[in-house]
């Protein structure tokens, strides 16, 4: 049978195991707790910095839009300003004195597609002077060229292109688009012009594009 000290000994044991079992599980709760809330911090800075970071990337991709508008519209503006330039030389041709060749073009515009070998053209042709008569008549398109080194002469037919009926008394222009065959190095643009009531006349223009593409 236990003797009364060593009962006491062990009930005291017992108490302070008991007691450092409490204080142990109190502080774990605690630290829990301070681990918790610290948990909790982060994820709201981290929130935080996600929300900023989102509203900065809203930011840049709206100051990057006005300035892509921006650019567009000087650029719109530019080609406003180009065009109303050709249209007020062109005017002062029509208006200048009647001196000078009898048809002209005035203006010649070649500009490549995104299809290998396809081109469009925009043509004026003028007649200078305030007080000229009416010209009627066809005007054919032909193309001289290289193909496989020799000097060919592509018609309307081998361009894809139609002749184009005349009726003007100042300017008319010709616009549409064309074909050059493969292996093909267009060189000079001729404009044929059968009259009604004038001799027959031809105008040609260098190529503009080297390369052909």
């Amino acid at each position: 049978m236990m003797s009364k000290p060593v009962f006491s000994r062990l009930l005291l044991c017992s108490l302070i195991l008991n007691l450092a079992l409490v204080v142990v599980a109190a502080y774990l709760g605690l630290r829990h707790r301070d681990m918790q809330a610290a948990v909790a911090v982060s994820r709201e800075q981290q929130e935080r910095s996600r929300q900023e970071l989102l509203a900065l990337k809203v930011e840049q991709q709206a100051l990057l839009t006005a300035e892509s508008s921006q650019l567009a519209q000087l650029q719109e503006q530019s080609r406003l300003l180009a065009e109303q330039a050709q249209q007020l030389a062109l005017y002062r041709q029509v208006l200048a004195p009647d001196e000078g060749p009898e048809l002209l073009l005035a203006q010649e515009e070649i500009m490549a597609q995104g299809e290998p070998g396809r081109f469009s053209y925009r043509l004026v042709l003028l007649q200078p002077g305030s007080a000229g008569t009416r010209v009627t008549g066809t005007a054919r398109l032909r193309i001289r060229a290289l193909q496989g080194g020799n000097t060919v002469t592509l018609n309307e037919e081998a361009l894809g292109v139609a002749p184009v009926t005349l009726d003007f008394r100042h300017f008319q222009v010709l616009s549409g688009s064309l074909a050059l065959p493969a292996e093909t190095r267009a060189q000079t643009l001729e404009l044929q012009l059968e009259l009604d009531d004038r001799s027959n006349r031809t105008l040609s223009l260098n190529w503009p594009i080297p390369d052909n593409t």
